[in-house]
């Protein structure tokens, strides 16, 4: 007999999914960011992040629950 995963590991697989690092468009990062610098660019299109604006922060890298925001050291 074939049965399926327990609930612990249901549950830590279900989680997982959610770290793949494509954004799914949740808008956690445009409503934590402080600057708005953010502007959705619609549906299935995800965001653009204004640099003129944005002040590095790390609030919206810090909320993205997909790890999709990487924050790099100006140049």
């Amino acid at each position: 007999m074939v049965q399926g995963p327990d609930e612990s590991t249901a549950l830590f697989e279900a989680r997982r999914c959610m770290s793949c690092g494509h954004c799914f468009e949740c808008d956690n990062c445009y409503g934590v960011c402080p600057d708005n610098a953010i502007t959705k660019l619609g549906p299935g299109k995800g965001f653009s992040i204004d640099l003129d604006y944005c002040k590095g922060c790390g609030l919206c890298a810090a909320e993205c629950p997909c790890g999709a925001i990487d924050m790099v050291p100006e140049e």
